[in-house]
């Protein structure tokens, strides 16, 4: 049987592809008028230098650790913002099974095309496959697809933290897309169901592969909320899977809502989560930014 060696999960947002001279680049909401946040006048260039070499610490710490693991499969699980999945069919969990699929790294703000800055992955379509099988037959019925729409191939929630993590593109991949973005989306006791499940069927699958899940995207965003995060990485570290399934749906709005993601892949681990790092990177004084959040569980 297939062997579940690792449960990773990382930010996705923009801010990590760009240093802090370009941050002014992004949309940071100017023109709606917000208050400015207690205590952000503190936040200088040189604190928002340190906060971004910490992000790339900590995703140096995930990669390296990912390598550790040696794993032949990597699963991935994002949000598709209007890229594959569009209004006219929005399921709410979604797995591609072609033979191979490209992503793109480019950027809009750096008026970057998405057919540019691509890198083709080879997809297990074969394990794919079985798991939507598997996950049928467990009362769940997520969609398919064996093609891309989008210019750049995958959407950017699996391209990033692919090029961020298997920058070589050295093992198979099963991205799986969880619309976690346009409610009526899955809700949090659904995504813990969903990731058990998922780590069942991986134990059960017929090979002898080394299998690693990524979550990619998260915490609060655009505007932080830092204690929603401290509350929800504290029960991370405490496998306390009974007060994400009690998150309310109200919470998950905007970027907010991949820490669906996340809630899948706690799930599946089933034990405590080791953070790696947790850093609230404020764009501007009103608040706005992305909270990025890097962990992992160890699975040995």
């Amino acid at each position: 049987m297939a062997h579940l060696v690792g449960c990773v999960a990382m930010s996705h947002a923009p801010q990590l592809m760009l240093d802090p001279s370009n941050w002014h680049l992004l949309r940071n909401r100017q023109g709606e008028n917000l208050p400015d946040k207690p205590g952000l006048e503190n936040e200088t260039d040189d604190v928002r230098w340190t906060k971004w070499r910490a992000c790339m610490s900590a995703i140096d710490k995930l990669r390296r650790h990912i390598d550790s693991l040696r794993p032949d499969v990597l699963i991935v699980v994002g949000d598709d913002q209007h890229e594959n999945l569009v209004d006219d069919n929005m399921p709410p969990f979604t797995i591609y099974m072609g033979e191979e699929a490209e992503a793109s790294v480019s950027l809009r703000y750096l008026q970057q095309l998405p057919s540019d800055n691509r890198t083709r992955y080879p997809i297990d379509a074969k394990m794919a496959e079985g798991l939507i099988t598997g996950l049928m037959e467990r009362g769940f019925d997520p969609s398919y697809s064996k093609k891309t729409r989008y210019a750049g191939g995958l959407g950017h929630a699996f391209a990033r933290v692919l090029k961020f993590l298997v920058p070589q593109a050295d093992c198979r991949v099963i991205p799986i897309m969880v619309n976690t973005y346009y409610p009526p989306a899955p809700s949090a006791r659904r995504c813990v169901g969903f990731g058990k499940a998922l780590a069942a069927l991986i134990r059960h699958y017929p090979s002898d592969d080394r299998v690693v899940i990524a979550a990619s995207g998260g915490l609060s965003h655009t505007t932080i909320d830092e204690a929603l995060d401290a509350n929800f990485l504290h029960a991370l570290k405490n496998n306390d899977t009974a007060y994400m399934t009690a998150m309310s749906s109200s919470i998950f709005r905007e970027g907010t809502s991949e820490i669906l993601n996340w809630i899948v892949i706690a799930a599946a681990a089933d034990r405590k989560g080791q953070v790696v790092d947790y850093v609230p990177l404020y764009r501007t004084r009103t608040g706005i930014g992305c909270a990025m959040g890097f962990a992992y569980w160890d699975l040995s």
